[in-house]
């Protein structure tokens, strides 16, 4: 028995002796925490209360509740969106100039590097008495001129001087509406029935028919805050397409190429400078887009008039709608939680989207319009050229109503910006053998 008992003992002491081995050469992973947030860049680096800030890192995660942003000294705030390497967050009332810090609530936080520059300029998002405020003049007269603003800035780049697209303009005019005062400069190249949009503190003018006939790939960007110019190239040459900037992103979208209408979308990302494309549901020109929250929402033209196209810049994602009239040359932008669109059809109303709803609306406009444009501050969206009359139509987005105001000349293929509480409205070809205008359009929003 003591015999037995020894070797039962010895093998059992070497059964453990295995285990305790093994464990050892095969530990269990320690679990390991999760990174803390790092913010690597955001933009715009200058904003005042209710403007989108895009911040870049990593670390974020998905759960907007779990994440806040805090601007300088400001109360932390959750973010709109997020996903694990961006976010989107309006500036609050209480920021501040400093450092952006973003906390995850059992991860840590980051801190920015660079330093964020609070404007203390009033919130233009409450803005919704508007008014006409007069002319001024561009330096050189022309029409399939574009136009985009960012910053302090709205920019009018291009266009053609004659009729049939005669001296091709590389014109660029610079209103800066702090100061009230224009400034001039040039593009690379001059080229009309290009596009113009913008994001952060760059403005980008792209594409369009150069001086030679032939469509161009050049974009000239214009970063607002450097007072510096660059430039980048389109996938495809093409002339006669739509721009819209959100968050961080840019898109070029369709057009007319020599191998037909185009379907291809150019994705400008301004804090990585990045390019990406992405494809229309249709290939079409002439038509128009609009932006406001995470949306960009493109709508109509030549060869796909009620088409609707609808991009979200956060999940990357597209969807698509139909516009209740079909249109081209119409005008289109967004402001609060709406989009609208006008023009370019056979009737007389605006087809407004809510992108909280996603559900679309009419509404009576004062007079057809072909070639239009529109541009968006406060809370008004404002419809014009290309009509008979010497008037705008304003829509506002709270009380959804639309109202009638004065411009000072009948005039189509005009180009159209704002920024703050200005929006301008002008150039193009006047009706009824009037020319080329150099004449734009102020309109000022002010709270009741």
């Amino acid at each position: 028995m003591k015999h037995i008992f020894k070797i039962s003992f010895t093998f059992i002491a070497a059964l453990l002796l295995a285990a305790c081995s093994n464990k050892s050469s095969n530990p269990e992973p320690t679990p390991q925490p999760a990174a803390s947030p790092a913010v690597t860049s955001f933009a715009p680096a200058t904003a005042r209360v209710g403007i989108t800030i895009t911040i870049t890192g990593t670390g974020f995660g998905t759960d907007v509740n779990a994440l806040t942003v805090k601007f300088g000294n400001s109360v932390a705030i959750k973010p709109k969106t997020a996903t694990a390497t961006q976010l989107t967050v309006d500036v609050p009332a209480d920021a501040s100039t400093g450092k952006i810090v973003v906390t995850h609530s059992t991860n840590g936080s980051g801190t920015s590097n660079d330093t964020f520059t609070f404007d203390a300029s009033i919130d233009y998002s409450t803005y919704n008495k508007i008014v006409y405020s007069g002319t001024a003049n561009l330096s050189v007269a022309r029409v399939g001129l574009a136009a985009a603003a960012a910053g302090n800035k709205i920019v009018f780049a291009g266009g053609a001087e004659v009729n049939g697209g005669g001296n091709i303009s590389d014109a660029v005019d610079i209103y800066d509406v702090t100061t009230k005062t224009w400034s001039a400069t040039k593009l690379s190249i001059g080229r009309y029935h290009l596009t113009a949009a913008a994001a952060g503190n760059k403005i980008l003018f792209a594409g369009g028919i150069r001086p030679d006939g032939n469509n161009s790939d050049v974009v000239d960007i214009y970063n607002t805050t450097t007072n510096t110019w660059s430039t980048a190239k389109l996938s495809q040459a093409r002339a006669r397409f739509t721009a819209a900037g959100c968050g961080s992103k840019v898109l070029f979208a369709g057009g007319d190429a020599d191998n037909g209408y185009v379907k291809t979308v150019d994705i400008y990302d301004v804090n990585t400078n990045a390019w990406t494309t992405a494809t229309l549901s249709v290939g079409r020109r002439r038509f128009a887009s609009a932006a406001t929250g995470t949306k960009i929402v493109f709508a109509g033209g030549e060869s796909g008039e009620k088409a609707v196209d609808i991009y979200d810049v956060v999940t990357n994602t597209w969807t698509t709608s139909q516009l209740n009239e079909a249109r081209y040359d119409l005008g289109g932008a967004g402001t609060g939680n709406k989009v609208g669109f006008a023009g370019g059809g056979s009737g007389t109303t605006a087809e407004i989207y809510d992108i909280t709803t996603a559900k679309w609306t009419t509404l009576p406009v004062s007079e057809e319009r072909k070639y239009a444009a529109a541009a968006a501050a406060g809370t008004k969206i404002l419809f014009g050229g290309g009509g008979h009359t010497k008037t705008v139509d304003v829509y506002d987005v709270i009380s959804n109503t639309m109202v009638t105001l004065p411009c000072s000349q009948v005039t189509y293929d005009v180009a159209a910006a704002a920024t703050a509480n200005v929006i301008i409205i002008g150039g193009g070809d006047g009706n009824g053998n009037e020319g080329r205008s150099k004449v734009v359009d102020i309109y000022t929003l002010s709270k009741q």
